[in-house]
C-alpha cells in the first residue's frame, strides 16, 4: 500500500514502537514525551533532532529555543543542554556516533 499523504504530523505507530534502531555509526529513535522536562546533560554522540509533531524546548547556550514540526536542531557531541516537553511531542533522533576517522 502506497500512501498519497503529502506530509507526516505524526510518526505511524509501527515506527514509535520500535523506539531505537542501533548501527555501528549512527543510531535513529522515534519517541514519543509529553509534560517532562530533562535536567542539563550531555551526549558522546552529535544528535540531530527532527520534531514531527508538537514542540521541543531546546535549552542549549544559555537560551532557550522552540522547535516545531519540521524543524532540525544539532547537539553537537558533549555540548550541556537540556529539553522541555509541554505537549505531546514527537521526535526522530539521529545519535551520531564519533568513532574515529571516516573510512
Amino acid at each position: 500500500h502506497i500512501s498519497t499523504a503529502t506530509t507526516m504530523s505524526t510518526l505511524p505507530p509501527a515506527l514509535l514502537a520500535l523506539g531505537k534502531i542501533v548501527h555501528p555509526q549512527c543510531d535513529v529513535s522515534f519517541s514519543e514525551r509529553a509534560h517532562q522536562q530533562s535536567p542539563i546533560h550531555t551526549h558522546d554522540t552529535s544528535n540531530h533532532v527532527l520534531v514531527v509533531q508538537g514542540c521541543l524546548f531546546l535549552h542549549m547556550d544559555g537560551k532557550e529555543q522552540p522547535l516545531l514540526p519540521g524543524q532540525w536542531c544539532t547537539i553537537p557531541a558533549h555540548t550541556p543542554h537540556a529539553e522541555r516537553f509541554e505537549d505531546t511531542t514527537q521526535v526522530i533522533v539521529f545519535w551520531q556516533k564519533h568513532t574515529g576517522a571516516a573510512p
